[in-house]
């Protein structure tokens, strides 16, 4: 009985982490970087937005995570002013 409550506890701890993730090829937002469901079934970095650069000739841009219409995630660039 005196093991229930440190068990509990022990399995609440590790499932809110969020470290984990539900199905692999999943992918999320994460502030600015997108991450995907690894093999391992851990969330892994796919790509930093903010780390994405305009090209030469392009205008001064931000670049965002979003969610897209199939339910992936992805940086996605919008033209600062």
């Amino acid at each position: 009985m005196k093991w229930i409550l440190p068990a509990l506890v022990s399995a609440l701890v590790g499932y809110g982490c969020g470290t984990t993730c539900p199905q692999i090829r999943d992918t999320r937002c994460n502030g600015d970087i997108v991450e995907v469901c690894g093999a391992n079934k851990k969330w892994q970095r796919a790509m930093d937005c903010s780390n994405i650069q305009p090209m030469a000739n392009e205008d001064p841009k931000t670049w965002k995570c979003v969610s897209t219409q199939n339910g992936q995630h992805t940086c996605i660039s919008e033209v600062t002013q």
